[in-house]
């Protein structure tokens, strides 16, 4: 195996990633050839990933945060290599995609993440995952639009808070952020045959269930049955939101008039006035967008026995 191994120096608590050394050393001792590369600017991951790909490594390892995973999938997909997989060493402020499926990450009970991440590749067989596009972009987990997407963009100027007290950092810029948001007009076009449109505060598509590292939004989602789950909320009211939130956090699949949901493969984004969206937790860019399904477009490394309950 000739492995290109991709490291996002600036996800996560830096103390983290002391434990990488031992995790390519690992590599190395099974046989495999490590190239090792650094991101040194923003969406760095992707063009890695992408260049990697294109000239023949195999897999492409990711150390990083749920936005890292997500570029490195792009960078993938862009490449038009079908036949290369992903292998993830979860080292982000999150952790959501790995805390979703079961891998090892630095929050749990794993000892040296890193290393039991590695070992999980060493001894894994690749599984082909759904894929997601919004204007020509991948994701893995979710693509958000409007008030997450907010205090999205709001954290990333604030980096160093991020890595040393995330949820702090995100629960405060939310704090900060509700009373001033707006909820626009949307307009939400699913699979070219149901027109809905509302005043929703936010628009999430999920490929997984967990969102906002607690939060099982979408505790049905499967990450390789060709759907997509879409929950749009409509409540602009801060105290009636937070209850909503609540109920979620205690009930994941409650019922609520408050709660547009559907399963989808194809979605178009409109709104009155432009919202920002986010792809995975990296900030992107503003609506109007489309999102499409790349059905079992990216082999990924899992471990079967924590994952099975996300896959069909």
């Amino acid at each position: 195996m000739h492995a290109f191994l991709i490291h996002n120096p600036v996800a996560g608590h830096p103390a983290r990633h002391a434990a990488l050394g031992r995790a390519i050393a690992a590599l190395r001792a099974a046989g495999w050839q490590v190239e090792v590369r650094e991101t040194a600017r923003r969406n760095h991951a992707r063009d890695l990933a992408e260049e990697a790909a294109r000239a023949g490594y195999h897999p492409i390892i990711i150390v990083g945060g749920d936005g890292s995973i997500g570029q490195a999938a792009h960078g993938i997909v862009a490449s038009g290599n079908t036949d290369v997989a992903l292998g993830i060493i979860p080292l982000g402020t999150g952790n959501v995609f790995a805390r979703d499926v079961g891998l090892p990450h630095p929050d749990h009970s794993f000892g040296d993440a890193a290393l039991a991440a590695v070992r999980l590749i060493l001894a894994g067989t690749p599984v082909p995952l759904d894929v997601g596009l919004v204007n020509g972009t991948a994701f893995m987990c979710w693509a958000g639009c409007g008030l997450d997407a907010s205090v999205t963009f709001r954290v990333e100027s604030k980096l160093d808070w991020k890595r040393r007290a995330p949820v702090a950092t995100y629960l405060a810029e939310f704090l900060r952020s509700f009373p001033r948001h707006r909820a626009a007009h949307t307009t939400l076009r699913v699979d070219d045959r149901e027109r809905l449109e509302g005043r929703y505060v936010l628009t999430v598509v999920s490929n997984i269930g967990l969102y906002a590292r607690y939060l099982w939004l979408t505790p049905q989602a499967q990450l390789n049955d060709g759907f997509f789950d879409l929950v749009a909320v409509a409540e602009e009211n801060p105290l009636r939101f937070f209850g909503l939130a609540f109920k979620l956090l205690l009930f994941p699949r409650s019922a609520d008039p408050r709660l547009i949901r559907r399963r989808l493969r194809r979605l178009e984004v409109t709104t009155d006035p432009p919202q920002l969206y986010h792809l995975d937790g990296d900030p992107t860019g503003e609506t109007p967008f489309v999102v499409s399904l790349l059905p079992r477009r990216l082999p990924v490394y899992l471990d079967r026995r924590r994952s099975g309950h996300r896959l069909v």
